[in-house]
């Protein structure tokens, strides 16, 4: 999250229409707000721009809109790709899927002309890094991309030509067609300035996405109408003092519902929150212990990463000092050998940035920050390693030999890196 207690010459918003997300818009609307800067940049979708200058009015800073024009031409194709023979080095084979991503990979390698690398979400933010790293090496083998929408932010990629497998997506409630932002988003990526191709082009894996994909870039994006916000453990603290009988959960409850905004703003969904907080009312803390756990970075859908974060908070609970070889034994991973091991390593990277993460804002109470960071980092190069066997040649250079110390196997229970 921004820093809003420094102050600063001139601070930069990337991705400023992101305040519009149902989820995470609270942070950039808390960044707009709160970061203290002479000068602050915004950068993103011109959708954002009445909604800002609305939001702005109130604080009376001097808004000044500068326009952009994309320096290379983007192309949307008339044809589909067809068939997987017509897969080209600099392609980028976009879908939504964890399990479509791995089937893409195969089918484009069986061909034997082409390495993909992967990204998408619950890859590690470093392998994530490297893989694109690969991707934009000229002198790399990985010369094609398979990845989900998480390139559409954060990474700079050499992309000759976006391929949506899909246009639909699950969002977590239902199927859907994908928004004009989101595939405006996604097929902006191929031949950004500053890549090695002249131009980008966009196109789709079958005929009958094209329309979609056409009349998409075409449109305009919807004006953003609302600012996501969420109250801030002050707030909390003095809206709890009212009933103080109520556990967190209750508490937030009742916040979201009886909360009266302006029209420019909506409370965000706290879904993943409310999750968090029936579970840690259970457990003899304090609201601003609970509070923390509750924003911090945890995925409630994945069993693995919940339970770590249960467990913590329940060591933190009962003795105040969370020691990390409580609940995870470093030296007991080796690189996975499918794609369940696979899945169940990001899980565990997921509890080690969980616990780097709160050693950050309790690090008394979390001491073993150096070795969370140096097991996640491991996690890391382990599932590069899997990503390598994977593909059709054998590993390049770049493999784990040097860390023998890793190769123990990977116990025959299931989690037992999370369990007591």
């Amino acid at each position: 999250m921004a820093d809003v207690t420094s102050s600063y010459h001139c601070a930069v918003i990337d991705e400023i229409q992101m305040l519009g997300c149902k989820t995470r818009g609270f942070s950039f609307t808390r960044a707009l707000l709160g970061i203290a800067a002479d000068e602050l940049h915004l950068c993103g979708d011109a959708a954002a721009v009445p909604l800002i200058q609305e939001l702005l009015k109130v604080t009376g800073d001097d808004v000044q809109v500068q326009s952009y024009e994309r320096l290379l031409p983007l192309v949307p194709l008339e044809v589909p790709l067809g068939s997987f023979s017509n897969i080209q080095t600099g392609d980028c084979i976009v879908s939504f899927s964890r399990k479509e991503i791995y089937k893409l990979k195969k089918k484009i390698e069986n061909g034997g002309k082409h390495l993909c690398s992967v990204v998408y979400g619950s890859l590690p933010p470093e392998t994530r890094t490297r893989q694109a790293t690969m991707f934009n090496d000229a002198s790399s083998e990985f010369d094609v991309l398979v990845a989900s929408d998480a390139i559409g932010m954060g990474l700079n990629l050499n992309i000759s030509r976006i391929i949506f497998s899909t246009l639909k997506k699950f969002d977590g409630c239902e199927m859907r067609d994908l928004t004009i932002p989101e595939i405006k988003q996604i097929a902006g990526r191929a031949g950004r300035y500053g890549s090695k191709f002249p131009m980008g082009e966009v196109t789709c894996l079958d005929a009958e996405d094209l329309p979609l994909l056409h009349s998409s870039l075409k449109s305009a994006s919807p004006i953003l109408e609302q600012a996501g916000l969420f109250p801030s453990f002050d707030l909390m603290f003095m809206y709890s003092r009212l009933q103080p009988k109520k556990g967190l959960y209750q508490i937030l409850e009742d916040f979201r519902e009886n909360a009266k905004l302006s029209e420019n703003y909506f409370i965000a969904n706290c879904e993943e929150m409310l999750k968090v907080a029936a579970v840690i009312d259970e457990l003899p803390l304090g609201l601003q212990d609970k509070y923390l756990f509750c924003i911090s970075p945890v995925d409630m859908g994945d069993e693995i990463s919940s339970q770590g974060l249960v467990q913590f908070a329940e060591n933190y609970a009962k003795k105040g000092i969370v020691h990390l070889r409580e609940i995870f034994t470093p030296g007991t991973l080796e690189v996975p050998k499918t794609h369940s091991e696979l899945k169940e390593l990001e899980s565990i990277h997921k509890v080690l940035e969980l616990y780097v993460w709160l050693s950050f804002r309790l690090e008394e109470s979390f001491p073993d920050r150096e070795l969370a960071s140096s097991q996640k980092a491991i996690c890391s190069l382990l599932i590069e390693g899997f990503l390598e066997r994977l593909g059709w040649q054998k590993p390049t250079s770049r493999k784990l030999t040097s860390r023998s110390s890793l190769n123990s196997l990977i116990a025959d229970k299931r989690r037992q890196y999370l369990c007591d």
